[in-house]
């Protein structure tokens, strides 16, 4: 295989040393021909010890295997490629026959860093592919800038769903998972339970204790729930001392039982006031089991006589509600 002439060579080292990109150029024998300033800053590995030899791996990888540069050398079929960069490359809009990835190195810096690299064929004057040239950019900075973004629009979403004092989801979320969950269960006929929550004597307690120890009964109380809960169901505060639990793939015996562990669970909560006295408080709770057609607010009516029934029994205690008719 012929090389380019010498001036050739000599226009080619000045435009690659003087690209302020890394740039690597490998020859048709995958041997290191040119491995630039910005190259050698990035990878912390000086241009001689690569040039000449075929171990440009050394800089990327902890064993052996293909660089994109490689690839585009040994004919880069799309498989190949795909077999090394799953899900992080796509062919080049700009050139033919390029590649272009982008992929997380971990022995780069502290921390590591992620990489957008290109590589293309080097052509002789007969088309003939007579090397490859890759070119590689730090976009760690924006890559962390993307992911800081998504994780800030996690939390916002997390919060425009949660109720701020309880940590629950809020009412809103509620309309939104039960009409999903009641679909699903009429879709596949399987059961679906929800329990409405309503502390006793709750105005009692402000009234004796004060609103910041009122806070924290209902702060104990979503604890509670959330021991009892399993990664299936979905806890809400559905308005002041009010609560609802969604619970799919649960008939009514089964939310009953449930509900009578997190009765006796609050009734036993140890919960001190902010003056170091003992707070005392229990939670009447009613259970509807969905039917088939029923309505979400119909559902949640049902839930809530029966929470109704509870209090007038005496409180601290469940009742089921009577189906829908």
């Amino acid at each position: 295989m012929p090389l380019p002439p010498d001036e050739d060579k000599i226009v080619l080292t000045q435009l690659v040393e003087g690209n302020p990109v890394a740039t690597i150029v490998i020859d048709a024998q995958h041997r290191v021909t040119h491995w630039n300033r910005a190259c050698a800053q990035l990878t912390g590995m000086a241009a001689e010890q690569t040039i000449g030899t075929s171990e440009q791996w050394r800089a990327f990888y902890a064993e052996p295997r293909p660089i994109m540069a490689d690839l585009i050398i040994d004919g880069a079929l799309e498989a190949a490629v795909d077999r090394l960069y799953h899900g992080k490359f796509k062919r080049s809009e700009l050139i033919e026959g390029a590649f272009e990835a982008e992929d997380f190195f971990p022995a780069f810096g502290q921390g590591g860093r992620w990489l957008f690299f290109t590589a293309a064929a080097i052509r002789n004057a007969q088309g003939e592919v007579i090397g490859a040239i890759e070119t590689l950019q730090d976009v760690t900075a924006r890559r962390n800038a993307e992911e800081a973004l998504r994780e800030s629009e996690e939390r916002y979403r997390q919060l425009s769903l949660t109720d701020s004092l309880t940590g629950l989801y809020n009412s809103r979320y509620l309309h939104q998972r039960l009409q999903s969950e009641m679909e699903r269960a009429a879709r596949y006929q399987r059961p679906l339970a929800l329990l409405v929550l309503d502390c006793d004597n709750f105005k009692s307690v402000n009234d004796r204790f004060g609103h910041l120890d009122g806070d924290k009964v209902l702060q104990a109380l979503a604890g509670v729930i959330g021991r009892c809960l399993r990664n299936s169901d979905s806890g809400f505060r559905y308005g002041g001392e009010e609560f609802i639990l969604l619970l799919p793939e649960t008939t009514g015996e089964a939310a009953h039982i449930l509900a009578e562990r997190l009765r006796a669970g609050f009734a036993n909560e140890a919960i001190e006031s902010g003056s170091g006295l003992p707070i005392t408080c229990t939670v009447s709770i009613g259970v509807a089991e969905s039917v088939a057609g029923e309505s979400e607010s119909s559902l949640i009516r049902r839930a809530d006589v029966a929470c109704y029934e509870a209090k007038r029994r005496g409180k601290n205690c469940v009742f089921v509600a009577i189906p829908a008719a």
